[in-house]
């Protein structure tokens, strides 16, 4: 089961880093240099959905519609490359897909292919309407191309097109979209994997961003199995559940709220149908250590090791987070986010330029001390966060007077 291990963590796969982070830790002269083994990369700040789970949508009122020029995408990739970067996802606050430096006639694929050239391996996190034919003939040649995610919460037309709100028509041409993926994937022969991923929601009421009319959302739980198949058929690796993830920052025009008050049902029966429909070819992962992690009263690590460390992340206006559960932006006089895990701007200096810098620093030194302290009190971070899994791994790591039998190696 979970083969990929995306209910898991893979640091324990990069030895020397680790080790290199070990050795830092405690020594900002040393720690300056431990460049991230992932990051996250949000070309466009827009989105074509505005799904009611979205843990970022306080990020999508925003009128200035940021987004990277092809430039400045390609001197960061280079950038991160030379300084020890493995893989980069782009996806983030925007619907990745709909990235264009129309000025320069580029758009995620030519960003993908010049991962490729410098040496960076890449993936897209997607609601998969503008994965055309025709990106996927490019962007598949790409062999650092790891794997495409779509995100596709209903198994129907009515409860996607309810849960994504977007046009009815959406549903059945992201399915169109896999199926053409997975043809032009086996004539190139190309290693691209192609997942799905669905948030597995309750029925819940709440109102859009634009309205202040309450509607009712429904469960997505009905309609798994039924999606699952029809992904099988089409011939996509994985799919996913996931639970669902509530972000900390407060903004009048948020929407995935609604799910705090709603009622968790029992969704075993419903999972373990979805694990029976699993083949050789088709892998289904049922994200339930997450879901136990996330409603769990004990965290599992005292401290956030992860950050500013092993990964970070790029909004579309170029600003670099150590964190997206804390990523923000100035909106006038109202500061959303927590701007001391916001460290330079790739669009004004260079990345090593930023990830050396007095910002991080000073959020390496945030992270570092104690609650009691003013430090960083994890307690009160995002339940289910990004470098949860990672975090688990590394408290275990430095802190080995936690398994007296850690020498006992068999």
């Amino acid at each position: 089961m979970d083969k990929t291990r995306i209910d898991g963590q893979k640091l324990d796969m990069h030895p020397r880093r680790v080790a290199a982070w070990l050795d830092a830790m405690d020594d900002w002269e040393k720690a300056r240099e431990i460049f991230p083994i992932y990051m996250e990369i949000s070309p466009i700040g827009s989105c074509i959905h505005e799904c009611t789970f979205c843990s970022v949508d306080y990020m999508l009122d925003r009128t200035d519609h940021p987004s990277f020029t092809h430039d400045v995408m390609t001197w960061t990739l280079s950038d991160m490359a030379a300084h020890g970067v493995l893989s980069t996802m782009f996806a983030g606050c925007g619907e990745p897909l709909s990235y264009r430096d129309r000025s320069a006639k580029k758009d995620l694929a030519d960003a993908i292919l010049h991962a490729n050239a410098v040496g960076i391996d890449t993936s897209v996190t997607t609601n998969a309407v503008l994965l055309s034919p025709e990106f996927s003939e490019r962007a598949f040649t790409a062999q650092r191309l790891r794997w495409i995610r779509t995100s596709i919460n209903g198994g129907n037309e009515e409860t996607y097109t309810k849960i994504h709100r977007c046009h009815p028509s959406h549903f059945e041409r992201v399915l169109r979209n896999l199926e053409a993926a997975v043809k032009i994937r086996e004539r190139l022969g190309s290693r691209v994997k192609l997942f799905a991923q669905l948030v597995a929601l309750p029925e819940a009421e709440g109102m859009s961003r634009r309205s202040l009319v309450r509607q009712t959302y429904p469960s997505n739980i009905p309609t798994i199995v039924p999606l699952a198949r029809r992904l099988r058929d089409i011939g996509v690796d994985n799919f996913s559940v996931k639970p669902f993830k509530q972000h900390l920052v407060e903004h009048e025009a948020t929407r995935s709220k609604m799910y705090e008050a709603a009622g968790q049902d029992p969704f075993e029966e419903t999972f373990l149908e979805l694990e029976g429909l699993e083949t050789d070819a088709f892998e289904i992962t049922v994200r339930r250590e997450a879901m136990v992690n996330a409603g769990a009263e004990d965290r599992g690590y005292g401290r956030c090791h992860a950050t500013p460390f092993h990964w970070a992340y790029i909004e579309a206006d170029g600003e670099v987070w150590g964190c997206s559960a804390y990523v923000g932006r100035i909106d006038g006089d109202r500061i959303l986010g927590d701007h001391r895990f916001r460290f330079g701007n790739v669009n004004k200096q260079s990345f090593p330029e930023i990830w050396r810098g007095e910002r991080r620093r000073r959020c390496w030194e945030y992270t570092r001390k104690p609650p009691s302290e003013g430090g960083l009190n994890v307690n009160a971070c995002m339940r289910g966060c990004q470098m949860d899994m990672p975090n688990r791994y590394l408290w275990e790591l430095a802190h080995p007077e936690l398994d007296p039998t850690r020498t006992f190696i068999k």
